[in-house]
């Protein structure tokens, strides 16, 4: 008898998570205890709350950061990809197929993010022997901070973009989480990349791809996420490969208690911020009551 075919977790049926208009003003909180945190049953929309929360309060706190200039270069780079890896000669291949969609959950409603600070080119790799030419990682590291950042304040707030992202592209509690977690340690850890106003928006749906290609055996298609973030494909995966060379490709997060702990640090993190956070110089505090005026 011939042996049966190798499995594909990615067709089976019932795979597909169902798709279902979100709201996080409806979602419920965290608990206030982190000892009553349990991540292993807490809902999906619950984890969204925390990591939308948490990089709205991490980008008012930081204020508007600018982005590092570009590179002056004597010549007009390749068109090949040019990124830290590409020395190797390394191309990257899906590692399992996308998950079918039914014809009709294709279609998504448009939305664009303003172009990205750095261009496609950036940064500038010398082909041939390994590292020949290559900027200083330090470098790289600035140029690939500089990918993150929109031209100007996207015009939808981060929680419609999460809410979209979850309608259009459902995901699990655990894909969430580590995505918050990689957020804490890119912008609050090791500090690679500024958390703004102007680079929140591309953090979220990077850091989310990559915490579900690492973690799950259900995969979006590449086209789709990229359609439903407001990005072009090949912005994505270049947001995606510096997501995961700033991370040192450290993605695997193997037990609920290490899920626990930074996702307990991401919240006091924007415990932290929120403390920190100044009062815009319109703030004008307007008391009712004439005892209170007298004093």
């Amino acid at each position: 008898m011939d042996p049966p075919s190798a499995p594909n977790p990615a067709g089976d049926a019932g795979v597909l998570p169902e798709f279902g208009a979100l709201s996080l003003q409806d979602a419920p909180s965290p608990p206030a205890d982190e000892d009553e945190l349990n991540v292993m049953e807490m809902e999906r929309e619950t984890a969204m709350k925390i990591v939308q929360r948490a990089v709205l309060a991490l980008a008012n706190a930081a204020g508007d950061i600018p982005a590092t200039p570009p590179l002056s270069r004597p010549q007009t780079p390749s068109s090949k990809e040019n990124f830290p890896m590409s020395g190797y000669g390394h191309r990257r291949t899906a590692s399992r197929p996308a998950t079918p969609i039914p014809a009709e959950k294709e279609k998504t409603h448009k939305v664009e993010l303003d172009p990205a600070e750095a261009s496609h080119d950036e940064p500038t790799i010398t082909h041939g022997d390994i590292g020949a030419g290559a900027q200083p990682e330090s470098v790289q590291r600035a140029n690939m901070a500089r990918k993150f950042f929109s031209k100007s304040v996207p015009k939808v707030s981060i929680e419609d973009y999460v809410n979209r992202i979850q309608q259009f592209c459902p995901l699990s509690t655990g894909v969430w989480l580590a995505a918050g977690s990689y957020i804490l340690r890119l912008c609050v850890i090791d500090k690679s990349v500024p958390l703004t106003h102007r680079t929140m928006h591309r953090l979220v749906l990077a850091s989310l791809v990559v915490a579900m290609k690492a973690l799950e055996d259900h995969r979006w298609p590449q086209r789709r996420f990229a359609g439903v973030g407001g990005v072009d494909e090949l912005a994505l995966s270049r947001l995606e490969l510096c997501v995961e060379f700033l991370l040192g490709f450290d993605l695997q997060i193997f037990t609920p208690e290490k899920m626990k702990e930074l996702t307990v640090a991401l919240q006091k993190a924007a415990q932290a911020a929120i403390m920190t956070t100044k009062l815009p110089s319109s703030f004008n505090l307007r008391i009712s009551n004439p005892k209170f005026r007298q004093m």
